[in-house]
């Protein structure tokens, strides 16, 4: 595997956290802010999950105070899924399928190091058709049809098909 195959190669670097004992506001106004979709949650300096905006619309569908409520309060109770560098980009989306995510936290050394998400792993992958013929027999069954089909649709409007 060349370097450029790595997750290291495509992860997001800039790490933006909040504590678990933070309002959901805070994680709200770090989304918005940096221009991002969720945050990671940290508890005593460890990440121990991710919150999303999906996580904070769906509880404010259920508690109209959902802004005032205490981040660990709305972030999803699940096993944290993580991946190392050196795991390939394929590998972290057969992740992201079997286990209902779009992000994963990259771990080196016990420490988060980066985030991948389904939209870094779609743009290598756009890079990369020979993958994607890969990815349509069955060695890679985990992917979701959903994402393949997002991927071919974004390569038919950059006419690479």
């Amino acid at each position: 595997m060349v370097a450029d195959d790595t997750l290291r190669s495509i992860m997001t670097k800039r790490l933006i956290a909040v504590s678990d004992d933070d309002p959901a506001m805070a994680a709200v106004r770090k989304m918005v802010d940096n221009d991002v979709g969720a945050v990671l949650v940290r508890r005593g300096g460890k990440v121990v999950g991710i919150v999303t905006e999906r996580d904070i619309l769906r509880t404010a569908r259920d508690e109209a105070g959902v802004l005032r409520l205490k981040v660990r309060e709305i972030t999803p109770h699940r096993q944290l899924i993580t991946a190392k560098p050196e795991d390939s980009p394929l590998h972290a989306l057969t992740l992201m399928s079997e286990n209902g995510v779009r992000r994963i936290p990259v771990t080196e050394k016990g420490k988060v190091v980066g985030i991948v998400t389904e939209r870094s792993i779609v743009k290598w992958l756009l890079e990369r058709p020979e993958q994607v013929l890969d990815m349509l027999t069955m060695r890679y069954p985990a992917v979701s049809r959903d994402v393949l089909v997002a991927l071919l649709r974004e390569l038919q409007l950059r006419e690479r098909i």
